[in-house]
């Protein structure tokens, strides 16, 4: 299935291909125009580069692919690329995405997982939670679920509206998938696939029941959609190296590879528009404990406005 990639920004305007000329060949990138700035597409993971000639190609300016550089054919254009590689010399690289081949099904992947693994998502199962998956008519009870979770560890969420639309555009590749126990959801993640990939970039798990491996359940129902989707590689998204998450990750036996944003410009301090006026972000540390303190409702109001800043 083709992703319809303008229902998920259809508040930035159309996405458009831009072509880019390498050693290799012609190549087209996706991207969108994000206040000025065109950003590479998809957002939440890494660059789509296309072989294949695409529709929606942009005519005004086009990129070339040079010795590790990637240059606009307009240099007043300011970009943002997000790839496996290093294209630019203003970049930032301390972001990993974690991953796992996967077998030709679920029980030869199971089986595949270190042992305590294993045994933690038995437990979870021991424990009484349960899994839920479907599509769009779960969308409002896995952002419940993640909101919550994100305002918890002092992050925005993009809207409610967001997760919707990014579902809808994936069509049947496009799944919620929801931990519950007890009546409750617990535990809310968003897997999507894309060719023989998949990806759950957006997980969380409610903290008070952490004990009952909720995440060890929940992750391995991504991965075993993945196996049956078919898919040869699963991505449990990206997370700063050496933090928790990237720990976390790296227990089931994931393998790593470097995300480089690549910028056209030094990047300068990031801002919120606000009509007229233009508020700069103090310091992430900083602006994460103010946002832990917050009330709920400021948050849900205006952590759309600003979650896109930081992803």
């Amino acid at each position: 299935m083709s992703v319809n990639w303008n229902q998920i920004y259809a508040d930035h305007g159309e996405p458009l291909w831009y072509r880019v000329d390498t050693k290799e060949g012609i190549r087209y990138l996706l991207m969108v125009d994000m206040e000025g700035t065109l950003v590479s597409m998809p957002y939440f993971s890494w660059a789509l580069l296309c072989r294949e000639t695409p529709g929606n190609i942009a005519t005004n300016i086009s990129f070339t692919l040079r010795d590790g550089h990637l240059q606009c054919s307009d240099d007043k254009v300011k970009w943002n690329v997000r790839m496996l590689r290093q294209v630019s010399d203003h970049v930032e690289s301390h972001k990993v995405v974690s991953w796992l081949p996967l077998k030709e099904n679920a029980a030869l992947q199971m089986d595949s997982l270190p042992s305590n693994v294993r045994r933690k998502i038995r437990k979870a199962g021991k424990n009484g939670i349960g899994i839920r998956v479907g599509g769009v008519e779960l969308s409002d009870e896995f952002y419940r679920v993640y909101s919550k979770n994100m305002h918890k560890l002092g992050a925005p969420a993009m809207s409610a509206a967001f997760y919707k639309r990014v579902a809808e555009a994936f069509g049947n590749e496009g799944k919620f998938v929801l931990a519950t126990y007890d009546g409750r959801n617990i535990g809310a993640a968003l897997w999507l696939q894309h060719g023989d990939k998949a990806e759950a970039c957006w997980f969380a798990t409610l903290e008070d029941y952490n004990s009952l491996y909720t995440s060890y359940l929940l992750w391995w129902e991504c991965i075993r959609l993945s196996c049956s989707a078919g898919c040869h590689i699963f991505s449990f998204g990206r997370s700063t190296e050496g933090s928790g998450t990237h720990q976390y990750k790296s227990q089931w036996g994931t393998r790593n590879s470097r995300l480089y944003w690549n910028y056209s410009h030094l990047p300068g301090n990031d801002g919120l528009n606000l009509g007229v006026i233009r508020i700069k972000f103090p310091g992430r540390d900083f602006l994460s404990g103010i946002w832990k303190n917050l009330p709920g409702f400021i948050t849900a109001w205006l952590g759309p406005k600003v979650a896109g800043k930081f992803y």
